[in-house]
């Protein structure tokens, strides 16, 4: 039986250690020469294993370069362009003298030392001590066994995260996955503009890294801070596999690389760890032109390395699903709780039974915990609060409370993240036939199963039309970036919704003629949940649009919007929309427009939608009907 990886580089390390003056004796400047020779008999730097350790990819104009665009990643000048040169240049610097301590190449990279070792059965014994202290103590508390692929839900207020996020949890040998540590790729990004966010992350502004840090505070960050579902799909992957995984994370920690927010982000780089742990996959080489948290799930599971999603519920649903039994005094009287304004013994003179006091004191029990994790609370102040309700809710025994959160449908349950339409309609008595192309990712109207309810990000989302009796193929549509976050508020909740939008829209001119033009449109508003459970929101906009048929080619507007999103089945949804804008600068029209629009999900990846509508701009009336048949893919 074969030796695992992590023995392997002990006994290595060991042999270093103990046996670096012995070696002196055997002329040791010769045997990296042999090893470079022996690997280009080998044709070591052509073959697969080293092209994942280094991330390359081949270039359309010919030839390789790395992913990683960080130079402290190389020890070739050459290096992210010539595997050949960076797997000498490797081979070389693994017998240089001995360097401070976690500073050799052997402790910084010792994933390539695994993989070179193993191909050229390098001697550990001819190997130059190397202290690598804190590479060792990671590879002892970690212990790597097994792994987990944990997909994190999308942050509804967050344009960084509004689609959910992947990382990679690696097991040890304890019970709790609490205490396991976190695989994780992500921009160093703390722009809060959506705007800025999408052209920085678009354009490659930001610098990725590769983290590993205790898994405990990644679950506190996304499901009690940012209340985001987590699901957990573990990976069929052997404990030799998991730890080459670990390995080549440990040589990646603090290596930036260009982070494109359609592509090259955090589900795409993920894949390279996955690659590393069993070469034979080829899962990087699967991704289309735009990559996706869900994709990466989608890959994964074709793979054949994923089991079932388990469901992690956040905090935020906790809190909803105990305020969902209780009515609009119970839900206040925990609250009063949470706040300090109420005591914990008030609610035995009320007329609420044992269960239903149960409910209130866990719910008050919950919200403390939120405040403290907001920083509402000091540690002293949530103590003295938190354990009244304790003591209180001790004293009422278990009860029926059990609070079970039915799972929504997974990630992987939901549609592909780019759409082709095709179909048709009328516009002021004229027929059309239409396609419409949707890149990226998800809207409003899509099928929310695996997605988030609310949120809306979209590129380059474009509809072509054909209108026969002119014989005339028009763009009619064409938004470069559309974001919006209709988040909810309630009483314990208080999010602001907002919205921004450009490209090119095909508006209707005070003359009552069509114009492309190109606009600019953003919001802030609420949002509330309706009573039959959808959302309804409200936006105050300002809209900007340029073009040659504006007085001045500009014109500005204040406007508002009202809406209401309803999924009336798991196959119907439905969405009303009132907007109306004023401009004052540039023009002086006044453009009312109302719609209704339904999306009849017909399988996973096929969607029906119609869109009903009717405008009004200085007079002239704009009334539309269209029904496009969607597929993603």
């Amino acid at each position: 039986m074969t030796r695992s990886l992590l023995l392997h580089l002990f006994l290595a390390f060991a042999f270093v250690t103990c046996t670096a003056a012995a070696s002196v004796a055997e002329d040791p400047a010769t045997y990296p020469d042999q090893l470079i020779r022996k690997a280009r008999e080998n044709h070591l730097a052509e073959q697969r294993g080293w092209h994942i350790l280094l991330h390359y990819k081949k270039r359309l104009t010919g030839g390789t370069i790395s992913r990683i665009s960080d130079p402290a990643f190389f020890l070739s000048r050459t290096g992210r362009t010539d595997p050949e040169a960076e797997l000498e240049a490797t081979i070389g610097a693994f017998f240089t003298p001995s360097a401070p301590d976690g500073e050799h190449p052997i402790c910084r990279f010792p994933a390539r030392l695994a993989w070179l070792s193993e191909q050229l059965h390098v001697d550990p014994a001819r190997l130059p001590a190397a202290a690598c202290s804190e590479q060792k103590e990671q590879l002892r508390t970690i212990d790597a066994r097994s792994a987990v692929l944990v997909f994190p839900v999308g942050h509804i207020n967050s344009p960084a995260s509004m689609f959910g996020h992947t990382l990679i949890r690696i097991d040890g040998s304890s019970k709790s996955s609490l205490i396991s540590y976190a695989v994780n790729y992500a921009a160093d990004a703390n722009d809060t503009n959506g705007f800025l966010y999408a052209f920085k992350g678009l354009s490659g502004f930001y610098k990725g890294y590769y983290s590993l840090l205790p898994y405990y505070e990644k679950v506190k960050e996304y499901a009690d801070l940012e209340h985001r579902d987590m699901w957990e799909y573990r990976l069929r992957l052997s404990r030799e596999e998991v730890e080459r995984l670990l390995l080549h994370a440990l040589e990646l920690q603090r290596i930036s690389s260009d982070y494109y927010f359609l592509d090259e982000n955090c589900s795409y780089n993920l894949l390279f760890l996955l690659e590393a742990a069993r070469p034979t996959l080829h899962l990087s080489d699967q991704t289309g032109v735009f990559v996706l948290p869900t994709n990466t799930i989608d890959i994964a599971r074709q793979s054949g390395i994923l089991e079932d999603a388990v469901y992690r519920p956040s905090q935020g649903r906790r809190i909803a699903q105990i305020a969902s039994l209780l009515d609009e005094q119970g839900q206040q009287a925990a609250l009063e709780l949470a706040q300090g304004k109420r005591e914990a013994k008030s609610l035995r003179a009320g007329d609420a039974g044992d269960e239903q006091r149960r409910e209130i004191l866990d719910l008050g029990a919950e919200l403390i915990q939120l405040r403290l994790s907001r920083k509402e609370l000091e540690q002293q102040d949530y103590n003295r609060l938190y354990l009244k309700i304790l003591a209180e809710r001790s004293a009422l025994g278990k009860g029926e409370a059990a609070y079970d959160i039915a799972p929504p449908p997974p990630p992987d349950a939901g549609h592909r993240t780019s759409t082709v339409g095709i179909g048709g309609g009328v516009r002021r008595g004229d027929g059309y036939a239409a396609v419409h192309l949707q890149p990226a990712f998800h809207g409003l109207l899509d099928p929310d199963q695996g997605y988030l309810a609310g949120a809306q990000i979209k590129f380059l989302d474009t509809l072509v039309d054909y209108v026969p009796e002119q014989e005339r193929l028009r763009l009619r549509t064409m938004h470069l970036l559309d974001i919006l976050s209709a988040a909810p508020r309630d009483r314990f909740f208080r999010p602001f919704s907002w919205k921004i939008a450009a490209g090119w829209d095909t508006e209707v001119m005070k003359d009552g003629r069509d114009s492309l033009i190109f606009r600019l449109n953003s919001g802030g508003g609420l949002a509330r949940r309706s009573p039959f459970g959808g959302i309804l929101y409200a936006f105050a906009e300002a809209d900007i649009n340029a073009g040659k048929r504006l007085r001045g080619s500009v014109a500005a507007a204040p406007g508002v919007s009202l809406g209401a999103l309803e999924q009336v089945r798991d196959w119907w949804k439905v969405q009303l929309l009132g907007e109306a804008f004023f401009y004052v600068v540039g023009d002086d029209r006044i453009s009312l427009k109302a719609s209704l629009a339904q999306n009849f999900r017909l399988a996973q990846h096929q969607s029906l939608a119609l869109v009903l509508s009717y405008g009004d701009v200085s007079g002239h009336a704009v009334p539309e009907a269209r029904v496009l048949l969607n597929c993603y893919f």
